[in-house]
């Protein structure tokens, strides 16, 4: 089932429609697949549809890979990138819980009574954060910088990659109960 010394997984076969192929390649790398996905900090299920995806781009873009020996690069590379985009869109999905409970400026300075309510939330989640263990404030100061990779703040606060983001999301369920944001 090995393929030869130019493309021991059998890739080009697999691409052209050999079914013995994929399974060779699925069955070799699916594990790997998954552990890299999980080592981005992802929960089982978004692991799960970053491991699908992956395959889905082999598939689709496998013809791409030049040199069949890099495969397990490939593999690697193009896990790393999706479960970095799935759990951007989780951290955008959780802050937005949050944001989504504090009015836009424009529509308060027209409002008294929405500038009141505004100005009432923001200075709760100022208070709550203020009251969050530091630990916290630090994690979900280093997360609201775009530019930090989950990579970059775990060597900052000198953790795992899998610790951030359950760690995140128990930091933003304690801002929103010490903020009082339902």
């Amino acid at each position: 089932m090995v393929g030869g010394k130019n493309d021991p997984w059998r890739l080009r076969d697999a691409l052209a429609g050999d079914a013995a192929a994929w399974e060779g390649i699925v069955d070799e790398f699916a594990q790997s697949v998954w552990n890299w996905a999980r080592s981005q900090g992802l929960n089982r299920e978004d692991a799960q549809d970053v491991s699908q995806t992956v395959w889905y781009r082999l598939k689709d873009k496998g013809d791409s890979i030049r040199d069949p020996r890099t495969l397990p690069g490939w593999l690697a590379t193009t896990t790393r990138r999706e479960a970095i985009r799935v759990a951007k869109k989780r951290e955008n999905a959780i802050d937005n819980e949050i944001l989504e409970s504090v009015p836009d400026s424009d529509d308060s300075d027209t409002n008294p009574a929405q500038s009141a309510t505004t100005n009432d939330l923001r200075e709760r989640l100022a208070e709550g954060f203020a009251s969050l263990r530091p630990l916290c404030r630090e994690l979900l100061a280093l997360c609201w910088q775009d530019e930090l990779s989950y990579k970059e703040i775990a060597a900052e606060l000198d953790r795992t990659v899998g610790w951030i983001g359950p760690t995140r999301q128990r930091c933003l369920a304690d801002l929103k109960v010490l903020a009082n944001v339902t």
